[in-house]
């Protein structure tokens, strides 16, 4: 089973994101599906072909493509959406002009039929294409409204210049799909803003290389060339080509495109670079680790790109609505047609409410309020060092009434240092050290790297190593087997306990042979950014796999109440499960492989990203749907303030995209509207409605 994005043509509306996602949901072997209407993609999780899905998608009138790049943004070409609209308006002015009083213009009939039969069939075309190719199969969507107005109100233009009437409706056909286009294009420009973040990342990475032969000859090569263990020399003030590792030379790297931080990194031989941070100072030379779609880079922008496809909860009210709007506006518009014939006795008066009203409903607003609003919001995280891969765990978060953090390495920075060493076998402090330091060299706990830093010389191999999450480790070292963890891990009580440190244990096949005694510090933003966060009514838990007594230390200088000390892995989740069960809404903010079930149990899981200087680790940034790349706790409060923004915006789109109807579509029935130019108001509303929350969405962006 595989999760594949896939292009889709044709779409213009919620209905149509409801028809795609029906036909691709009917395909054998596909498990889940979402059509995201800002990107224009569909994201596809089974086992189905790419022939299957595009048989089934063509079948029921759109198209389905393979995007040249997964995590690329798909980009409308805007040009002939753009001649389209300028021909549209050039034709169409002739006629608004000789509407206005006083100006003395007139038209003849057969001119006015020869300026709106181009607009109507050819600019508009393709709502006439895309209404008919629709119905064939059954349904309607905004392009069956809008080819049923303009259709109507020409086929009724021309009826009337036929009988001699003085006034012909021409311009009226011609002005409502010319406001159309132009709004479909203005809507169309603005979403390609939405994706700005995207692209911003997938072009930090330079196009070329200058990779280091053998013989020290310097050679500018395409990054794509570039291959695992090549060296590459990076210039001051170029950017990183790939990820990799510092060779020789000492420079400042500026990593705040994908940390925020504004600050440049010392970095120096044996330290990380990743692609697309930018060498100030001094040259480098690097040595190549990963490349392509391997660098954090693309992998970033491939996040961003799924997220941005993910469907936020706030979305479903939307496609609810969208599954029975435009049958039900249909209908309306022929009750509305039929009452007016019945009361005014005629077709000519009858048919321009009908057509006002199938204009002005169409569900443009509706299917993009949400996605933009997702779309927009995501990116502006990322460009602020919050990654966000899930837009319901962006929700969540924003509505969270729960904040639970780990400890070591979260609440914490995560370095414990060696405090003192209790000898209690045959073995010296030294000896002790080192065996303990071996026995960690492959594990990313930050004990781990306490112990290692305490070491300083040289490794023993390490046979059968093994992680124990929320316990120790085990291994052999020269034939000799040990156990390093806790007391319970262990199994054997030490013989004295350090109350603001955190104890452990080197047992070898006779019994417990030293206790290592670590502290760590607590975050020096800590206290501030927990004040902050019960400030807006969060209720605050410190979940932690150490003992009670350092455990309620930190949390008290934190300022946190709610302590649960001595939690394994499986118990931390219990305890979210539980918050969970009693109503709450929760978040949680770990680091460590063994904060990886509770990252994903809770509603919005945090992780404490590699990228950012800290211990975080694979199983953690896998399990969480939101990954702080950013060093320290304040990026939990750019994320909350991000989510509740993004709401905010959504509930707005909404809002306006229902009221908008639920204001207008009485006001067409009832022809309230035919004063203020009827279809022609229709079709300029409707495009300032989507324009509207595209717009506004975009506000996102700023901080």
């Amino acid at each position: 089973m595989s999760t594949e994005t896939y292009t889709v043509t044709g779409m213009t509306c919620a209905s149509c994101v409801r028809h795609v996602e029906k036909a691709l949901k009917a395909a054998p072997g596909v498990t889940s599906v979402v059509v995201n209407l800002a990107t224009n993609q569909a994201t596809v999780e089974g086992a189905a072909s790419f022939e299957t899905l595009a048989e089934q998608v063509t079948e029921a009138g759109y198209g389905l493509d393979r995007p040249a790049s997964e995590a690329a943004p798909v980009e409308e070409d805007l040009a002939p959406a753009r001649r389209r609209m300028r021909v549209a308006l050039i034709l169409t002015a002739p006629m608004i002009l000789a509407m206005i009083p006083g100006l003395g213009i007139h038209l003849p009939g057969w001119l006015q039929a020869l300026l709106s039969a181009p607009v109507v069939f050819w600019a508009g075309g393709g709502f006439f294409r895309r209404a008919a190719r629709q119905a064939r199969h059954g349904q309607a969507s905004m392009d069956t409204l809008i080819a049923l107005g303009s259709g109507v109100a020409w086929t009724f233009a021309v009826a009337e210049w036929l009988r001699g009437a003085h006034h012909l409706s021409f311009e009226t056909a011609a002005a409502l799909v010319a406001f159309l286009l132009t709004g479909k294009y203005l809507e169309a420009r603005a979403k390609t803003r939405a994706t700005d973040a995207l692209k911003e990342l997938l072009s930090l990475a330079p196009p070329t290389a200058l990779r280091l032969g053998s013989d020290g000859a310097i050679t500018e090569v395409p990054v794509s060339a570039l291959q695992k263990g090549d060296r590459v020399r990076i210039l001051p003030g170029h950017a990183v080509p790939a990820d990799g590792r510092v060779a020789s030379g000492q420079a400042e790297v500026d990593e705040s495109m994908l940390t925020g931080e504004p600050l440049p990194v010392p970095k120096a031989a044996g330290e990380t670079l990743v692609a697309g941070t930018v060498v100030h100072g001094a040259a480098l030379e690097m040595e190549v680790l990963a490349v392509g779609a391997e660098t954090q880079l693309a992998r970033m922008a491939h996040l961003v790109a799924q997220a941005q496809g993910s469907k936020a909860p706030a979305q479903d009210l939307a496609d609810r609505i969208s599954a029975v709007f435009v049958p039900a506006i249909l209908l309306l518009a022929l009750l509305t047609l039929g009452g007016w014939w019945w009361t005014q006795g005629s077709l000519a008066l009858a048919w321009r409410p009908a057509v006002t009203l199938l204009v002005i409903a169409c569900p443009c607003a509706l299917g993009l309020a949400t996605p933009v609003a997702v779309m927009v919001g995501l990116g502006a995280a990322a460009r602020r060092g919050v990654l966000v891969r899930d837009a319901a765990a962006l929700e969540a978060l924003g509505k969270a009434t729960d904040l639970a953090f780990d400890k070591t390495g979260t609440l914490t920075e995560g370095r414990p240092r060696l405090r003192s060493v209790q000898v209690l076998g045959d073995l010296d402090e030294a000896e002790l050290v080192g065996i303990a330091a071996s026995l960690e060299r492959d594990s990313e706990h930050p004990i781990a790297r306490g112990l290692v830093a305490a070491h300083g010389g040289g490794l023993l191999p390490v046979e059968g190593f093994r992680a124990h999450p929320g316990g120790g480790i085990s291994g052999s070292l020269s034939g000799t087997a040990y156990r390093l963890g806790s007391q319970a891990f262990l199994g054997m009580a030490f013989p004295t306990e350090d109350p603001d440190g955190t104890s452990v244990g080197l047992a070898g096949p006779h019994g417990l042979l030293g206790v290592f005694v670590l502290g760590d510090r607590l975050r020096p933003e800590a206290p501030t950014v927990i004040a902050r966060l019960r400030a807006q009514g969060l209720r605050l838990h410190l979940f932690t796999g150490d003992r009670e007594a350092p455990g309620r230390a930190m949390a008290q200088a934190a300022g946190i109440d709610s302590v649960a000390a001595g939690l394994r892995p499986e118990e931390k989740l219990e305890r979210i499960k539980a918050l969970q069960a009693s109503g709450a809404v929760v978040g949680f903010v770990g680091d460590g492989v063994n904060d990886a079930p509770a990252l994903a149990q809770a509603d919005c899981g945090i992780a404490m990203g590699s990228g950012a200087g800290q211990q975080g680790t694979g199983a953690a940034m896998a399990a969480a749907p939101l990954v702080l790349l950013r060093a320290g706790l304040e990026p939990v409060l750019e994320a909350r303030r991000l989510a509740g923004r993004t709401a905010r915006i959504i509930r707005q789109n909404l809002g306006w995209a229902f009221g908008y109807n639920l204001v207008l579509v009485p006001l067409a029935a009832f022809g309230q509207l035919e004063r203020f130019g009827g279809p022609m108001l229709a079709g300029l509303a409707m495009g300032l409605s989507s324009l509207t929350v595209v717009l506004n969405a975009l506000r996102l962006r700023r901080r």
